[in-house]
């Protein structure tokens, strides 16, 4: 590469810096299917009226009702965190009677008709257990023996008959069941992912637990439980109320008229948040459909894709007040290092003996069971910086919430790693006079290069976070000072003649190959540096006015997630209307009747950036001060929202009218210097703690107050 002979680098990348293709990477299986059919009450809707679908994204509760022959019934269900399990509750107003039949089965692959391909899974077995009382599946994943149990039991007072592979229940005013399911995973890499348990009995207990709580205390446990997150967050941009039915109001949906729509958009991405990712023993970040697979050969293998998608997916964690969802994928990470220094070795000859973390490697694509080796094929699998994106999404947690104790003993260690990879497989480019990360890859688009803006971007941020983090610990002098050294002279933002943000170093130079080069290609992937990484805060307004060129070249179209990136680009860029405009093209044309993204097909990680987007257009804080309003749109010109966070643990809810502040209240969760920019704020009136206070002038538009843990300050306009 350093001597510019990009075909032999290509053969050789093509040959050498690529991963196996085996059936053995594998894929998220569906666990089953609880099959319920009520045939007597009809095959199809025309036989039923007032049929009714609905989620409650303010409860997370799922229910159904129809009416037939003058009876009304109702089916209600929810997936409980602090119970671990599924409920449904079925009941029924008039003279006729709940009749119904119940089956547990593994779920088969699906065809490109929506059927079942086939009767058996190829990936499955497993047996049933069927009684009056319950039906209990165990088996076994074929492939990796990844053992699984689920429990359904039950309680009615109708009249139960069993069949061979199902029960019916008839003659009942009520049914709930109950359903329990494990496997043994275990998110730990030093006993292969496994442990041992007696699964049949787990299901059992928590089941019977269940049981003896009741309906009505499961579901109010459920409630409180998903609300102490949800409610966090209210945002309100005076839309109108409106009573239509989702698939209607995405159908009906009009930009600059479309605020129901928008707000509701907006939390559907926290409730998907909440219910795909929460911190539990062995829990497992979100993949590129959440948890919501229903068959056995998803898109992708629904896995995890680090070139962005799985860091989308914890864009809003952050922002809009939802901790708890990102310590799986933290987790996850920090469990990745085990065998991702396995792939250091391979592919940058860099050893950690025993006992020793001398750096790891992850890219384009993971599993749970610790795949880190590149893709099979060069041009999409090569991705050695994904290690530090990942690492990126693990420090905000510490730029948001400030917990000091937690970045020494989990963050910084993880931190410390990945740094040290970079610091000995940086190689000094002589002709450029830069550290470069060589032979590099720009996903998923162009050619090989050496040292593309997304990697020396990627490592730019996580040299930054790193001295940051060594500085304020007390840390690791000898390699905070080579970091400073190499960070200095990473140069990882260039501009072209054409006034852009160079996606290749060498893009201009005589030699470059074009090839796979796409005018409008999905990722942005040389803006990393604006969004999320922060950059482009120490550059000058030239930088942000070529990457403005750079969004501008790619583009409106794209896949659904690409959409959800450039709403976040360009309201980093400050330009609310033309992240507003991303966010109605996303609503419109890349978004399913139930609000799921598409790629096509449905992929989560669109969901995500969406209501990061909206953050962002509503609050900023990458820089060294809190930006209100930062890219308000024309569409939301009166509105309020409450409950976002900003980097240094501050809490920010704020009202405006005509597009201007009317109050902006921040509550100091842990202390510090409180920095805010917007225009004139120094000629509002403060209050700390319902006292009048002068704050500190920073400059024109800026000011600083310093804060205690539990400080609430109030601006007023």
């Amino acid at each position: 590469m350093e001597k510019r002979d990009y075909n032999l680098a290509k053969e050789l990348a093509e040959q050498h810096l690529i991963g196996p293709k085996t059936s053995q990477y594998g894929t998220y299986l569906s666990f089953g299917d609880i099959h319920i059919e009520f045939s007597q009450q009809g095959t199809t809707l025309s036989q039923v009226t007032d049929y009714q679908r609905q989620l409650n994204i303010s409860k997370a509760l799922a229910t159904t009702s129809y009416v037939y022959k003058g009876t009304r019934f109702e089916r209600e269900a929810f997936a409980s965190f602090p119970d671990d399990l599924l409920v449904q509750c079925f009941t029924k107003e008039g003279l006729e009677t709940l009749d119904f039949t119940i089956e547990l089965s593994l779920t088969c692959d699906l065809a490109s008709n929506g059927k079942y391909e086939q009767e058996k899974s190829d990936y499955k077995e497993c047996k049933l257990d069927i009684t009056d009382s319950h039906i209990l599946m165990k088996g076994r994943v074929k492939d990796n023996d990844l053992r699984f149990a689920s429990y359904l039991a039950w309680e009615t007072d109708g009249d139960i008959r069993v069949w061979s592979d199902r029960v019916q229940i008839s003659g009942a005013s009520y049914a709930n069941l109950f359903l329990a399911a494990k496997t043994d995973f275990a998110q730990n890499p030093a006993s292969n992912y496994r442990k041992k348990l007696d699964l049949e009995q787990q299901v059992i207990d928590l089941v019977d637990t269940a049981k003896e709580k009741g309906y009505t205390q499961l579901k109010s446990r459920h409630i409180e439980d998903y609300q102490a997150l949800f409610q966090r967050v209210q945002l309100d941009l005076e839309a109108d109320v409106d009573a239509s039915t989702t698939d209607d109001l995405l159908k009906n949906y009009k930009p600059q008229e479309g605020q129901a729509l928008e707000e509701l958009f907006f939390q559907y991405g926290r409730y998907l948040l909440i219910s795909s990712s929460r911190d539990c023993p062995d829990a497992l970040p979100a993949n590129l459909q959440g948890v919501w697979n229903a068959v056995d050969n998803p898109p992708w293998n629904s896995d995890y894709h680090l070139n962005v998608n799985l860091q989308m997916n914890y864009w809003p964690a952050y922002v809009t007040n939802l901790l708890e969802t990102v310590f799986p994928v933290i987790n996850y990470v920090d469990d990745l290092r085990v065998y991702g220094r396995l792939a250091a070795v391979k592919y940058a000859g860099i050893v950690s003996q025993k006992g020793e973390e001398n750096g790891w490697l992850v890219h384009t694509q993971a599993t749970p069971f610790g795949w880190t080796a590149p893709g099979w094929d060069y041009y999409w699998g090569w991705s050695p910086a994904a290690n530090a994106w990942m690492m990126q999404t693990v420090y905000e947690a510490y730029s948001f919430y400030r917990d000091q104790d937690y970045l020494r003993e989990k963050i910084y260690p993880m931190l410390r790693e990945t740094v040290r990879f970079w610091n000995a497989f940086l190689h000094k480019d002589q002709q450029a006079q830069r550290w470069v990360s060589s032979p590099s890859y720009s996903p998923e688009h162009g050619p090989i290069s050496i040292g593309n803006t997304y990697d020396q971007s990627l490592i730019w941020q996580l040299f930054h976070d790193f001295i940051q983090a060594a500085q304020e610990l007390g840390l690791d002098e000898d390699l905070l000072t080579d970091v400073k050294e190499k960070s200095d002279l990473l140069n990882p933002l260039q501009i072209t003649q054409s006034g852009r943000i160079r996606e290749w170093y060498e893009e201009e130079e005589q030699y470059f190959q074009n090839e796979k080069v796409e005018a409008q290609h999905r990722h942005a992937s040389h803006l990393v540096g604006l969004y999320p990484g922060n950059l482009f805060s120490y550059k000058g307004q030239e930088y942000i006015e070529a990457a403005r060129a750079s969004l501008n070249d790619r583009g409106n179209g794209g896949t659904g997630w690409s959409k959800a990136n450039k709403i976040n680009l360009w309201a980093r860029l400050g330009d609310g209307n033309r992240a507003y405009k991303l966010l109605a093209e996303q609503l419109k044309i890349s978004t399913l009747p139930n609000l799921w993204c598409s790629h096509p097909p449905f992929q989560i990680d669109g969901n995500f950036g969406a209501t990061s987007g909206m953050a962002e257009m509503l609050l900023q804080s990458h820089a060294a001060y809190l930006v209100p309003l930062a890219a308000l749109p024309d569409a939301w010109s009166t509105g309020s929202v409450s409950g976002l966070m900003a980097r240094g643990h501050f809490e920010v809810s704020m009202s405006w009218e005509d597009k201007k502040l009317l109050q902006l209240t921040i509550l100091s969760r842990s202390g510090g210097d409180l920095r805010v920019f917007y225009p004139d704020i120094e000629k509002s009136v403060i209050k700390m703690n319902q006292e009048k206070i002068k704050a500190k002038c920073m400059g024109k538009d800026c000011i600083s107050v310093a804060t205690a843990e539990g400080d609430l300050v109030q601006f007023y306009f």
